[in-house]
């Protein structure tokens, strides 16, 4: 039995679930930490200490806090989402002090997969096919002339900040929202031609704005892992109802296995994928290199545990896994209220 302590810092709510997916690792006696700003998160529920983190700081003292705690509590594996681009430039340091980091640690690729167009231009000569058009706009008249041009051979504009988590930028030009449809449509993400120029106009593209081709069919999120066995590749079709599908579409895996070989990473990553419906091609969104935030679903669709493997991989222990035999599942999940 192997005896350690893992620590999770700041990550999203649903890492309740994958918590305690690495404690159902065989042959580990694992003790998790947890630690957030927030005192009132979910995954606290499931770690066998909690710690509140400070905030604001810089990252190179962030680095040095992660650091000092990882001493004090004695951490042997973490798996960190909050800063994990300075924690993995810092590899040296915590090898240093013996702590083992759940993450990869290139870090000019991980810069490279930070930027959207720098991810695609990495790729373009892997999976060209993969790689949809896009413009990288710098000014406000960039970005005029560029919503010209694509308009005139797509129905749907969107864009984005280079550098973005989450999403929090993306945006769909849609005129639709101004007039009677309006009245019955969400403007949600959706913005006016006039109102994102009109947000443009006072910005100084500091981080550029990446547009491209609205994609307006199914998101699909890859969950990977490379192993001595093989790779896993598990694609997980997004809908907007409370389920997901695990289809082992061929062509999206082959995608994966050539991005996940090309990266050579050894840790848990996320590839993300959406389909054109008047194409039906698949189109490259973005690779994530951390564990998802929907991977339990995807563990759930296919029996396949990839923190447990990647934990074992740490260790030189081999975890066994097969894929199902089966080549679609559906996944259903529910809200669950957890007191306080």
């Amino acid at each position: 039995m192997i005896k350690i302590t893992v620590w999770f810092n700041h990550w999203f709510s649903t890492i309740y679930h994958i918590i305690n997916m690495i404690k159902e690792t065989e042959n580990f006696d694992i003790k998790v930490i947890g630690s957030n700003a927030n005192d009132y998160v979910v995954y606290k529920k499931a770690c066998d200490e909690w710690y509140v983190e400070p905030d604001g700081l810089s990252k190179e003292d962030y680095v040095n806090y992660c650091l000092s705690f990882c001493k004090e509590h004695f951490v042997d594996v973490f798996i960190p989402k909050r800063n994990q681009d300075a924690i993995a430039e810092a590899k040296d340091r915590f090898d240093e002090i013996g702590v083992k980091l759940f993450i990869d640690c290139n870090y000019e690729i991980l810069k490279i997969l930070d930027n959207k167009a720098k991810t695609y231009e990495y790729f373009e000569n892997i999976i060209p096919e993969a790689i949809p058009e896009y413009y990288v706009i710098k000014s406000v008249e960039d970005f005029k002339n560029k919503y010209v041009l694509l308009s005139n051979k797509y129905k749907k504009i969107c864009y984005k900040l280079l550098v973005d988590e989450g999403a929090r930028s993306f945006r769909v030009i849609s005129n639709d929202i101004e007039g009677p449809r309006g009245l019955l449509e969400k403007p949600g993400y959706k913005v006016t031609l006039n109102a994102a120029i009109n947000v443009l106009s006072t910005y100084d593209f500091s981080n550029p704005i990446l547009m491209m081709p609205f994609l307006d069919g199914v998101e699909v999120s890859a969950d990977c892992l490379k192993t001595k066995k093989g790779n896993i590749v598990l694609p997980r079709y997004k809908t907007n109802k409370r389920y997901s599908e695990i289809i082992f579409n061929k062509e999206l895996m082959e995608y994966c296995n050539k991005i996940i070989d090309e990266l050579n990473f050894e840790m848990p990553l996320n590839i993300q994928f959406k389909k054109d419906n008047e194409t039906g091609l698949f189109f490259l969104l973005e690779i994530n290199p951390r564990m998802s935030g929907g991977l339990q679903l995807s563990r759930a669709g296919s029996d396949i545990n990839i923190p447990s493997v990647a934990l074992g991989k740490l260790y030189n222990v081999d975890i066994d896994w097969e894929y199902p035999d089966y080549d679609y599942s559906k996944v259903v999940h529910i809200e669950t209220p957890i007191s306080f």
